[in-house]
């Protein structure tokens, strides 16, 4: 089995997410790539069995966050995958609030299969991140 994950990072924390899930689910995959969003492409995805897709958050203080233009562009761009078991995940600086609704709605045109979310505020896997994990290597 093969995972890949794909990150938006303007700051070093998706980054740091990025590979901090790797390093989480290292064991339960064959194959695991981490890139960021302009080394990817829809083969990339179409080729992993489970994806993992961040960005940062941006808007307003505590209300609405959404994601970076970089990575609704990306999303944006790519085809259909009917079905692709997609993890989300953010890293924020104080709020998350309506984040994964508003990634959710430029995901939802192309098909993909949200199984869980994670945020992070400084880049690291938290308890609730470590469970989301554990159920998305073994779905």
């Amino acid at each position: 089995m093969e995972a890949l994950i794909v990150y938006d990072s303007s700051d070093g924390n998706n980054r740091k997410f990025a590979d901090a899930i790797a390093h989480r689910v290292q064991k339960r995959f064959d194959s695991i790539k981490v890139k960021a969003i302009p080394q990817t492409n829809a083969q990339d995805i179409n080729s992993c069995d489970v994806l993992y897709l961040g960005s940062g958050a941006r808007g307003l203080l505590f209300f609405d966050k959404k994601p970076e233009k970089t990575w609704t562009d990306f999303v944006t761009s790519l085809p259909a995958f009917e079905g692709k078991k997609t993890v989300l995940f953010t890293t924020y600086k104080f709020s998350a609030s309506g984040m994964f609704r508003n990634m959710k709605e430029y995901l939802h045109p192309k098909k993909f299969k949200i199984i869980g979310s994670m945020k992070s505020r400084l880049g690291e896997v938290n308890y609730q991140s470590f469970a989301v994990l554990k159920y998305s290597v073994n779905y």
